[in-house]
């Protein structure tokens, strides 16, 4: 594992959000090296088209007035100001957001004696890595395709282009699914294939009698089918839930983790649609081991082709059937993981779970596949690589500049 390193993490997504494959890699990074973590920052013109989001954005400003902030020994979280305009509408905009927003991390790293880090990019767009913050590495973690989830034609191809730029600049590039390994390693080399991995332990206690169930989802109709993760109505596939829980009235469908905006009318009305809201990472298992099946239902064919999620392993690791949209990367966890193409075949799948009840036989079956996929183990691979990408980019050097 890197040991003594300073480490730059720009991440897409913030700190303090239900733990994902950034913040489980620099915890354990934590252990023996300094983390500066900084926060995705918010546009000023999405508060202007969405209202909602004015709470958001005003407390997103408030930690920024506040400073950086020490979340643990060796990790700083930094808040960074809010921008004009998002990424990928106008590209002049997204070169002035990335040298200003270059430049106070830089300034920020300085001043918290960040000498020589690594930049461990998950935000391919928030700067332009120009030497400005004294890198020795460009890392690149790539675990969706962001520019997927634009909703126009223009804003996706100024997207694509700005994250290609990072993809021919970075020294090392991780990716969490096939089809993004495939599309970073035709132009350049040095990417290299890692899934997500689980904290098996933690969500295997779904599995123990001593794990408790919570209060709000205790005493819901069972079957109870559920969700964990972040709920957006472009990812999530509403026909299929509403289909379901009009079809199916008997079922109680649970939705954990926050609602980034009102899910549609037809959906928040159905009296057997349930949503509680984000919950800390140490109740999941509790609520992992209510639920009776859990499905990933996301939609979006060029989203799909990227996406790897890493509630699936969580999912298994409790020992509970999954059904999920039919995502490339799923496929080889068939027929633990249970894929799906249509409304009518989800229902269905969703039932053929709950027929075969608890059968421990699959429970074994399920548990195993995720043990093959701890943090632990992603952290070492990827150390590992950096670590050569590192000593190869010396020797470069050294044949560069001989010693005299």
């Amino acid at each position: 594992m890197l040991k003594g390193e300073n480490i730059i993490c720009i991440s897409w997504i913030k700190w303090d959000y239900l733990p994902v494959i950034m913040h489980h890699m620099m915890k354990r990074l934590s252990e023996n090296n300094r983390i500066l973590y900084v926060d995705p920052s918010v546009a000023l013109t999405t508060s202007l088209f969405h209202p909602r989001s004015l709470g958001s954005l005003l407390e997103r400003m408030w930690f920024w007035f506040k400073g950086v902030e020490r979340v643990t020994k060796n990790i700083h979280v930094y808040y960074p100001p809010p921008v004009f305009l998002q990424y990928g509408h106008l590209a002049i905009s997204d070169r002035l957001n990335q040298f200003y927003l270059g430049h106070l991390i830089a300034r920020i790293a300085k001043k918290l004696n960040f000498c020589s880090p690594i930049l461990w990019l998950y935000d391919p767009y928030a700067v332009k890595p120009e030497g400005q913050f004294s890198e020795k590495l460009i890392c690149y973690d790539c675990n969706d395709d962001i520019s997927s989830f634009a909703n126009l034609k223009h804003k996706k191809q100024n997207l694509f282009v700005s994250g290609d730029e990072l993809v021919k600049k970075a020294h090392v590039i991780f990716t969490t699914s096939r089809n993004l390994y495939h599309a970073k390693k035709e132009k350049n080399p040095n990417t290299y294939y890692f899934p997500s991995g689980v904290d098996f332990e933690h969500f295997h206690q779904a599995l123990d009698h001593s794990c408790r169930i919570p209060d709000d989802v205790r005493n819901l109709a069972k079957p109870i089918v559920g969700f964990v993760g972040s709920i957006t109505n472009y990812r999530i596939n509403w026909e299929w839930i509403k289909c379901m829980s009009i079809s199916r009235p008997e079922w109680s469908i649970v939705f954990i983790g926050p609602c980034f905006e009102p899910p549609p009318h037809e959906i928040s009305k159905q009296k057997n649609i349930h949503f509680l809201g984000q919950k800390g990472i140490e109740q999941l298992p509790g609520y992992l081991k209510a639920f009776d099946v859990c499905i990933i239902p996301y939609q979006g064919e060029t989203f799909l082709k990227s996406c790897q999620p890493t509630k699936t392993f969580e999912y298994l690791a409790a020992g509970k059937p999954v059904v999920a949209s039919d995502i490339p990367e799923l496929k080889e966890y068939q027929p633990m993981v249970k894929l799906c193409k249509s409304t009518e075949e989800f229902i269905s799948k969703v039932a053929e779970c709950l027929a075969e009840g608890i059968d421990h036989t699959f429970v074994e079956k399920r548990i195993e596949i995720p043990k093959a996929y701890t943090w632990e183990a992603r952290v070492e691979g990827t150390s590992l690589l950096i670590q050569q990408a590192l000593e190869n980019k010396q020797k470069q050097m050294q044949r560069r500049c001989p010693p005299a």
